[in-house]
């Protein structure tokens, strides 16, 4: 919170605003606009403004997707909190009392919606204003973009403060000017007016040091004999000042040689001007002053000596140090903002071509690669068998992988195995790493990060490669791979959905066995098979027999074990390349490539023998003819198993 008072909330925003009380000097605005710009990109919003609250208006410094305009105080969003100190995150201004009858929410200025604003504090607690962003669409902002508009709304603090301190300095040099002439103006009338000069000298912010034509000291004034730590010293020759006073080389390289002590330069050339050095006095902190000074002359142009003027300039230049150091933390936060942000979009750039990609893996893999800048990238997961393989990658053509987690050791595995990111500078000095995986790809340094699905399950790795050594990972890249692993999860996840969809398309649920939109696949290609190559085909259309009396009289649970027996049964009496498919109900087809319809019937016998349960069935048999269609070839095996339940049952017929 603020400290109490809002007059003095109102002095210190007097000292942060420009002089003409507005934004100032166009040119002035360039990094307060290119903070406002950041915070649009950071939060995705449309809009963005820097406001500070006067009195009784808005002044509004900066702002981007929005013309900048000053409004009365009781009209302003971020004068309803911003002494609060926290941040305000309305998804829907519309739903807040306090905000809804604002002209920039109720249709008036605007049609605001998602208001999020971050106090501006200075390091005295005092509530400039805010860093605000809005959109006309509902919505929120995630922790992540608050924590920017925060830390943007430091930026904003520090951008302020630097411009007042400028300000500031632009007086104290005006104000050092000042008294550098009034020093010249006393030097100059020294000589008629000694009594003034002497009350003045006294008085003055700077130090006055008067010698003789020789350079022998005549007087210090106070503010001298503060800064020098002593007396002026008239027995002291002008070669002697330096050890006596302190004076050092402005660098602190050491005492000054009597060339260029100030006082010398002033009596050797006549004048003196902004001359800094370094004045050292035991017990104390240097001190750095900037003098000047002139040789003084009679009416008849003799020789009287010389006066310098000292200005102390210590804390000016430790407010130039810090204000360089400021601005060098700015520039490195700045760039940090826009690599982050940049990293962010590369993310959500690949998370969305992941999405919609053939081969999401080889789209991760690449995407990996750019954000870690490195020289390749693969994804390994386990076969049926277990063993890890190479599923997609960049930058390794013609390279394969497989290890076998039983038997192989290797920093691959024992990323998958343990879980964790593992990042190796020296991969080929560590004791765990694979000889052969090293020269396969001609890894340096690597890190491995695996890939688990639902958190916990590993369902492979994804790895980055350097060939030249990399000692650490460059910031955001230990998030990004963490972040392109989940993209890869999912995507498996996705793969192995999407196969048991389709094998469920394709498939009988009860009996496991190809289904009749499978069947009219498979057909067609046997007969275009057949057609092509003059090989035999035969179908077969098999019933099990009194299916209905077996169901009704011990039930649809016993019914289903029965086909479900039937089906397994059956399968196991085929080959490879024959096809068994439910046709409905307790009806089964049959493609059976390469056989005529003399061999159809032995197959057949074996099916029917195999029945389980004490029951029977009848088959149908038709060999394909040139030129048949598949419904064709069936119709005629249909007409055959027809001949076969009239004739009894429990029968193999040909037609």
């Amino acid at each position: 919170m603020e400290p109490d008072g809002e007059l003095a909330r109102l002095v210190a925003l007097r000292e942060h605003l420009p002089a003409d009380g507005h934004g100032g000097d166009p040119a002035d605005l360039a990094d307060l606009d290119a903070v406002v710009r950041l915070a649009t990109a950071l939060t995705g919003t449309s809009g963005a403004a820097v406001n500070l609250i006067d009195a009784d208006r808005q002044r509004q410094l900066s702002a981007a997707g929005t013309p900048r305009r000053d409004i009365a105080r009781e009209d302003s969003m971020c004068a309803v909190a911003f002494r609060s100190g926290e941040v305000v995150h309305l998804p829907d201004a519309r739903l807040h009392p306090a905000y809804r009858d604002k002209p920039h929410v109720d249709g008036r200025i605007g049609r605001v919606r998602l208001y999020a604003s971050a106090p501006l504090l200075t390091a005295d607690g005092h509530a400039l204003g805010t860093l605000c962003v809005f959109d006309p669409a509902a919505r929120a902002l995630d922790d992540a973009q608050l924590q920017h508009l925060r830390d943007l709304a430091a930026v904003v603090v520090s951008l302020l403060a630097r411009r007042r301190e400028a300000r500031r300095n632009a007086q104290l040099a005006a104000e050092a000017q000042e008294q550098r002439d009034l020093a010249e103006l006393l030097m100059a009338q020294s000589a008629h007016r000694e009594e003034l000069t002497q009350a003045v000298l006294a008085s003055a912010d700077v130090g006055i040091v008067v010698a003789g034509p020789d350079g022998r000291l005549l007087m210090f004034n106070d503010t001298a004999r503060a800064l020098l730590g002593r007396e002026a010293d008239g027995d002291l020759d002008l070669a002697g000042h330096a050890d006596a006073y302190g004076l050092h080389a402005a660098d602190g390289s050491g005492p000054l040689a009597p060339e260029d002590l100030p006082l010398r330069r002033a009596l050797r050339d006549g004048a003196v001007r902004d001359a800094r050095i370094r004045i050292v006095v035991p017990g104390r902190e240097p001190v750095t002053a900037v003098c000047s000074g002139r040789t003084v002359r009679g009416d008849d142009g003799t020789l009287l000596g010389a006066v310098v003027a000292l200005h102390d300039v210590t804390a000016a230049e430790a407010r130039e140090s810090a204000l360089r150091t400021a601005h060098a933390e700015l520039a490195t936060a700045h760039r940090a903002l826009a690599e982050h942000a940049g990293q962010v979009q590369a993310l959500a750039r690949a998370s969305a071509a992941v999405a919609t990609a053939n081969d999401p893996g080889a789209v991760i893999c690449e995407a990996v690669r750019e954000l870690a800048g490195a020289d390749a990238a693969y994804l390994a997961q386990p076969g049926a068998d277990g063993v890890l393989a190479l599923t997609a990658s960049c930058g390794l053509d013609g390279v394969e992988l497989r290890l076998d987690p039983r038997r192989d050791t290797s920093l691959v595995l024992d990323a998958y195995l343990g879980r964790e990111q593992l990042f190796v500078p020296d991969v080929p000095a560590h004791p765990r790493a694979s000889r052969v995986v090293v020269e396969a790809f001609g890894t340096a340094s690597a890190v491995w990060q695996p890939v688990l699905r639902r958190g916990c399950e590993p369902v492979g790795v994804l790895a980055v490669i350097w060939r030249h050594r990399v000692d650490e990972l460059a910031p955001g890249v230990r998030e990004a791979l963490a972040t392109l692993a989940g993209e890869a999860a999912h995507a498996v996840e996705r793969a192995d959905l999407l196969a048991r969809l389709e094998r469920a398309a394709e498939r009988d649920p009860l009996t496991g066995l190809a289904n009749r939109r499978r069947w009219d696949e498979v057909a067609a290609v046997e007969v275009a098979r057949a057609t092509r190559t003059g090989e035999p085909l035969t179908f077969a259309l098999l019933d099990l027999d009194r299916f209905k009396a077996y169901n009704d009289s011990r039930g649809h649970l016993a019914g289903d074990e029965l086909l479900r027996g039937f089906a397994a049964a059956a399968a196991g009496q085929l080959r490879e390349v024959d096809t068994l498919a439910r046709w409905g109900g307790e009806e089964f087809v049959l493609a059976l490539p390469g056989c005529d319809a003399t061999d159809a019937v032995l197959v057949a016998d074996r099916v029917r023998a195999a029945v389980p349960h004490g029951q029977t069935c009848t088959v149908g048999l038709a060999q394909w003819e040139p030129g048949q269609s598949p419904a064709e070839v069936l119709a005629v095996a249909d007409a055959a198993l027809y001949r076969g339940k009239l004739a009894g049952r429990d029968a193999t017929v040909a037609a």
